[in-house]
């Protein structure tokens, strides 16, 4: 786990944030991909180029956002989270891959994070 890898998922809105650690963890990517393992509920992003299968584009923003309604549907419900709270998970860098791997099963809500 990295504290300065951070990937945000907002239920309500449909989206998920990238904080600034994982863009340069990543090398500043213009593209980037998403895998997700349904049965270990493990996410990988990693930095790809255009031409390669799913790639999705980066935006050039403090925090990117990635859209993605359906597969935040689907970690909701195989992760079994009741609400729409907005939740974080911290990463871990893998440099074999230039990838980003996240387990979804330790994502807490921002609010319980913030009482603290």
């Amino acid at each position: 786990m990295n504290d300065n890898l951070i990937m945000t998922f907002f239920l309500e809105e449909g989206s998920i944030i990238l904080n600034q650690g994982i863009i340069e963890a990543l090398g500043k990517p213009e593209h980037v991909q998403v895998r997700f393992n349904e049965k270990t509920l493990q996410l990988i992003l990693r930095a790809c180029q255009l031409e390669e299968e799913q790639a999705i584009v980066v935006q050039k923003a403090e925090m990117p956002e990635l859209a993605g309604r359906r597969l935040i549907k689907k970690i909701r419900t195989l992760a079994g989270w009741p609400d729409e709270g907005t939740r974080f998970v911290y990463g871990v860098y893998l440099p074999e891959y230039n990838a980003v791997g996240f387990n979804l099963t330790d994502a807490r809500l921002v609010s319980e994070y913030v009482e603290r």
